[in-house]
């Protein structure tokens, strides 16, 4: 069965990082405006105080969704991420930052970390 979380890290809290995000500024903090920066600050923090499996088993509208392989959303993910590990695993994602809001936040998870690496505020990246 696959997951789409690192398992051996499930228990373990989300830490966020920004040190993988794009400098693109379609994609970066600079397309967000005052109220966008403050939902998602406001997000990240919430989710901070979950682990990872509280996190993985909320509904997917308000928890992660995982990137089909080879998907846009999935290659600018790959782009970002610096890892050798990459090649092995995957652990790419989304989730959104309101739910049944466009506004969506991609990532991969290294060990407890969610690495950010793409900010959609206008739901153009991942369109179903």
């Amino acid at each position: 069965m696959e997951t789409k979380i690192d398992t051996q890290y499930e228990n373990e809290w989300v830490f966020f990082l920004f040190n993988s995000c794009t400098l693109d500024k379609n994609h970066s903090f600079y397309s967000l405006n005052r109220e966008q920066t403050k939902h998602l600050l406001d997000r990240i923090n919430y989710i901070s105080n979950m682990t990872w499996k509280q996190f993985a088993n909320l509904p997917r509208e308000q928890g992660l969704t995982s990137e089909k392989h080879n998907s846009n959303s999935f290659n600018l993910i790959h782009q970002q991420n610096p890892l050798e590990e990459k090649i092995v695993e995957q652990y790419y994602f989304h989730f959104r930052v309101k739910p049944s809001q466009p506004f969506r936040v991609f990532g991969y998870q290294h060990k407890q970390f969610f690495h950010i690496t793409h900010l959609d505020p206008k739901g153009r990246v991942h369109r179903h």
